[in-house]
């Protein structure tokens, strides 16, 4: 009898444990900073064709209306660096990631775009297909082949990079990079950042477990 409050005090310590360990701030910040490509390429310099990979929108059937998600800033950059005259062209690369919804990304951004932020309809291509990052450089490769484009530079989350950044090497497409929406933060060392725990940490782990398992399938299939 004496045993069942020994393994009950056990089982709450190392649940009390992980969940501490999960949602420490500091920890996940340092592996962030290890993980993510924050390195830019020089914004000076004009490109042909910048590359925006899917995984920011979709259609909000509620208000009939667009919704975005996190990572907005692939599709904001890009739009950025389209206005400032650091690329001339866009490629968005999405088509329908779920099994139950045809939505293509791809078409929302550049509806987007076009209707409500006068991008002109001739300076966006869209790839309709792809379902995943592999399939964006494959589809993104058919664009690039068949319109005869160069001068390459290719946009998305920082935490997504590895892997994008390895699919594109993959399929021979020279691309230099700008990182987005980051999760790493400079480190300034205050109880709320290195000690207190905070719920939000454990889906910046389930991301970084996502993007680690990710580019070890990725490898062992061939895509990287």
């Amino acid at each position: 009898m004496a045993r069942k409050p020994t393994t009950r005090k056990r089982l709450l310590f190392i649940i009390t444990g992980l969940l501490l360990f999960f949602t420490n701030p500091f920890l996940i910040n340092r592996l962030y900073k290890f993980w993510e490509n924050t390195d830019r390429a020089e914004t000076h310099k004009t490109y042909e064709t910048g590359i925006i990979l899917s995984g920011f929108m979709n259609k909000d059937d509620s208000y009939n209306s667009h919704s975005f998600g996190n990572a907005t800033d692939r599709l904001t950059e890009g739009l950025m660096l389209y206005k400032n005259g650091i690329i001339k062209r866009i490629i968005i690369s999405s088509g329908s990631g779920s099994l139950v919804d045809d939505t293509r990304e791809s078409v929302l951004a550049k509806i987007f775009w076009v209707k409500y932020c006068a991008v002109p309809d001739s300076a966006v291509l869209i790839d309709t297909i792809s379902r995943n990052t592999y399939e964006n450089a494959v589809e993104s490769k058919k664009l690039v082949e068949s319109t005869a484009i160069k001068d390459l530079i290719m946009i998305t989350s920082a935490w997504h990079m590895r892997r994008a950044e390895g699919c594109f090497k993959k399929m021979g497409l020279d691309v230099d990079v700008h990182p987005t929406d980051g999760i790493y933060r400079e480190e300034k060392y205050s109880p709320s950042n290195t000690i207190i725990p905070d719920t939000e940490n454990i889906t910046r782990w389930e991301i970084l477990f996502h993007e680690i398992s990710g580019i070890i399938i990725y490898k062992l299939i061939g895509y990287i």
